[in-house]
């Protein structure tokens, strides 16, 4: 064989070897590829199999579920024992036992009941249809406010709607500046902000407006109740005294500050500690001032059995209180609690008003 044929088939045997060192690599690298990704999904697939077998484990005493849900013990066991509404299992103390899952299933329920629907007609209900018929039931029943009838107050009302809708801050605050030089004090709040205040609210929940239209318009609402509290705070050492505040895990609310407007324009001597204020701070703030009356303002649904042990501890121990006016969108909740300890419930401002007019001549 001469030396130019060796050369070449030197060449093609070496190519050869190279190509298949590529091969080697290419295939190497698709399994290993193929072999992680498997790796990946079984991960994930053993991920999401523990997190729905843990939602699913019966784990929480009824005491939790109280807690967490806001029913009570009994009504629990009354659900259970009579509808099926749940299946509990139980622990090596025979101790009932309740997984997330029912959880979730006993908060829908104590929704629907809410709505107006009976235990007995929807206790058998999967959570899936249990789900569609609460968003049902709520989007239906969402709309809480009603547009103002009264010839000045409507159109402050259609030309605030007309700002928001618009984006025009500016020209919403000269609107609400209006609505407060025009007004008394308790049509501005009672007939005009709170009905303003449902609907931003309401229409933002439904998707009418957007998130940046409800914030814009309630800075612009909350700066105008700031300045009209300013306007009306005044000296007033004779005058009964009030604290206000909220419990812990609350929010700042509008109605809040609405509330303490009333006061202010009745004659109260107010003291406002603010939102999320821990019981024993409320109590220490109420024994200092020597108030006669303690406002708490429950707008956040959670943890009712504890606010219910707190609203005791402030009834308990603020030595000179006479009196607590439970406010907000949750207070009726507390209906049993006022119920055994004499404590006032205001569900809306024109109630607030009353209470605080027969409170104020009791006291004077």
């Amino acid at each position: 064989m001469s030396t130019l044929n060796m050369n070449k088939n030197y060449t093609n045997i070496i190519n050869n070897g190279i190509v298949c060192k590529k091969l080697d690599i290419t295939l190497t690298n698709r399994m290993e590829n193929i072999i992680i990704s498997n790796n990946d999904k079984d991960k994930s697939n053993i991920g999401s199999k523990m997190k729905e077998d843990l939602s699913a484990k019966p784990r929480h005493l009824i005491q939790v579920v109280n807690r967490r849900t806001g029913l009570s013990s009994d009504v629990i066991r009354v659900w259970e024992k009579r509808y099926q509404a749940v299946i509990s299992h139980r622990n090596d103390t025979n101790r009932r036992l309740y997984s997330d899952k029912d959880i979730d299933k006993l908060t829908l329920l104590k929704r629907a009941i809410a709505a107006g629907r009976r235990i007995g007609d929807i206790a058998a209900l999967s959570y899936d249809d249990l789900f569609e018929l609460v968003m049902g039931d709520e989007s239906n029943a969402s709309i809480g406010y009603k547009r103002p009838s009264t010839g000045t107050i409507m159109e402050l009302f259609d030309e605030s709607v007309s700002c928001i809708k618009e984006m025009n801050s500016w020209k919403l605050d000269n609107t609400l500046s209006n609505a407060v030089a025009i007004l008394s004090t308790n049509d501005l709040l009672i007939e005009f902000i709170k009905p303003l205040s449902n609907y931003i609210q309401d229409e933002c929940s439904r998707g009418s407006i957007r998130y940046a239209q409800e914030k814009m318009s309630k800075l612009c609402i909350r700066t105008c109740l700031n300045n009209l509290y300013l306007k009306l705070r005044s000296s007033k050492e004779d005058c009964p005294r009030l604290v206000i505040a909220s419990l812990l895990s609350e929010h700042e609310h509008l109605d809040t500050i609405m509330h303490m407007i009333i006061a202010q324009n009745i004659g109260w001597d107010l003291t406002y500690i603010g939102n999320g204020v821990p019981h024993d701070e409320i109590t220490y703030a109420a024994t200092s001032v020597n108030a006669q009356l303690v406002v708490l303002a429950i707008n956040n649904p959670r943890d009712i059995a504890r606010k219910i042990y707190e609203i005791k501890h402030i009834r308990e121990h603020a030595n000179k209180t006479e009196d607590i006016i439970l406010i907000g969108s949750q207070c009726s909740e507390y209906k049993q609690l006022a119920n055994d300890f004499s404590i006032n419930i205001s569900s809306d401002l024109t109630s607030f008003r009353l209470t605080l007019e027969r409170l104020y001549s009791l006291i004077r």
